[in-house]
């Protein structure tokens, strides 16, 4: 009898040690299970391809930059008219240039993320979904991104397609979304139903949320969206009125307030006229914050 007693409280003390040493293997493996389950909303969306935006051929030209509409002016306090361009300037093109037809997509962004095997959490895109709406979201601009980080974008665009790519300044990004016209919008003077995506602009994104690119009818120069949807970063540094920063871009490492166009889903409908500028510093990140990117046009 005594002997069985021992051989049982060997026996119970072998297993209870496997059990204590194979805690940490176990925890391991319980571990690598739940990142991976967390993960697979960004993996799944995520494949070995690279997925790079459709450019646009801008021509040169010259424009009226800032706000047309006198009865417009006229209604708006002393403070406010810099948010729409006033005074006006006219400005000259002297070149074409490339601009992406849409703006930047989660699908484009996360292509960028995984050339630069990114595991930095504040550069990762925060606007992934459920993996049940991941075709959904791959059509989505991509959001609360920073001038910087939309600026190292468009220079890694730059060396996929051969060019010299940067954010648009303020002067190229308006001259595009006119595209040769002097109405409020795109497609004309009133807003409208349906045109963009806006706070009051009856889509079904309204006040909600971005749309998935492309959803409205493209401005003459094939451009989607550069009224609502998310607010665009532009390369050129704050200034209330025209003075020559409109036609530059601000230093990478410079400090301050950038120019925004177009506003987003989140605003009125007054605020993504093609004059309307957004003030805001370099390092915010918003959830109707998004951009496009610009590239320049090869000198032969």
């Amino acid at each position: 009898m005594r002997f069985l007693l021992l051989y049982r409280f060997l026996w119970i003390s072998v297993v209870g040690i496997l059990a204590i040493t194979s805690v940490p293997f176990v925890a391991s493996i319980y571990d690598r299970f739940i990142r991976d389950r967390m993960n697979s909303g960004v993996d799944s969306m995520q494949s070995s391809k690279i997925i790079l935006p459709e450019l646009v051929l801008i021509p040169a030209g010259s424009f009226d930059m800032g706000e047309q509409d006198a009865a417009f002016i006229e209604n708006l306090g002393a403070e406010e008219k810099k948010y729409f361009g006033i005074p006006g300037k006219h400005i000259q093109i002297d070149r074409p240039f490339y601009m992406s037809k849409y703006e930047i997509t989660n699908e484009q962004f996360d292509s960028y993320l995984r050339a630069q095997k990114s595991r930095n959490l504040a550069e990762k895109n925060s606007n992934i979904p459920p993996v049940d709406q991941e075709n959904t979201a791959a059509k989505l601009p991509v959001i609360e991104i920073n001038w910087q980080g939309a600026m190292a974008y468009a220079v890694w665009l730059g060396e996929q397609k051969q060019l010299s790519c940067r954010l648009p300044t303020e002067a190229e990004w308006e001259y595009a979304a006119r595209a040769g016209l002097k109405t409020a919008y795109p497609w004309g003077n009133e807003a409208g139903v349906n045109n963009a995506n806006c706070s009051q602009c009856g889509s079904q994104w309204d006040s909600q949320q971005a749309a998935p690119v492309g959803q409205f009818k493209a401005n003459l120069y094939g451009l989607y969206d550069t009224s609502g949807n998310v607010w665009e970063w532009t390369c050129s540094a704050w200034h209330d009125q025209y003075d020559g920063q409109e036609q530059q871009c601000a230093r990478m490492n410079e400090f301050g307030s950038r120019v925004l166009r177009g506003g987003s889903w989140a605003y009125d409908s007054k605020y993504m006229r093609s004059s309307v500028r957004g003030e805001f510093d370099a390092g915010i990140r918003y959830n109707n914050f998004g951009f496009r990117v610009m590239c320049i046009f090869p000198v032969k």
